[in-house]
């Protein structure tokens, strides 16, 4: 557990510190801090770096609220389109060893990315959405798969073994 901060300049330079070790880049996430409240503002590439700036703030002790005020921006200056966008998931999918062939249907909302399916096990599930969430102009993902009855109930997102 992280030690006990007396102050608010204190509690920002922490939570930028715990951002960077996460590798979330401080040129692109601001904080401001204020009685244990902390906001997390700027831009990152995808949903995941979104995440990991989220987590990294929550990790901390003093921190009792996150506002997460950051947005995804594409590197390209252009706004990829939602089918060039549901092209790259499906692609990125079929790719993935974990992932069941065909048993995952795919939704794109501006940017928002809605997995739809059953899958045998938990880490299939997890493998797609981790998939999807790391690919560049994804905004967010909605998880709207089940795991078959008889599936295994594993609750952590890990796989064992190395995936391709």
């Amino acid at each position: 557990m992280k030690p006990v901060l007396s102050n608010d300049d204190a509690l920002q330079r922490a939570v930028l510190a715990e951002l960077s070790a996460a590798g979330v880049s401080a040129g692109h996430v601001g904080v401001t801090a204020q009685a244990g409240m902390v906001t997390l503002l700027g831009h990152v590439e995808h949903a995941a770096q979104k995440h990991q700036a989220e987590s990294a703030a929550l990790r901390l002790k003093d921190v009792k609220a996150v506002v997460v005020a950051i947005e995804i921006r594409n590197t390209n200056t252009t706004k990829q389109r939602d089918d060039q966008l549901a092209a790259e998931v499906l692609t990125r999918l079929a790719w993935d060893t974990w992932v069941p062939r065909d048993a995952i249907k795919v939704k794109v909302e501006h940017g928002w990315v809605t997995l739809i399916g059953q899958v045998d096990r938990n880490e299939q599930k997890a493998a797609a959405l981790e998939d999807v969430s790391r690919l560049f102009g994804v905004a967010g993902v909605s998880d709207h798969m089940t795991v078959k009855a008889g599936g295994t109930a594993r609750a952590t997102g890990s796989k064992p073994g190395k995936r391709v």
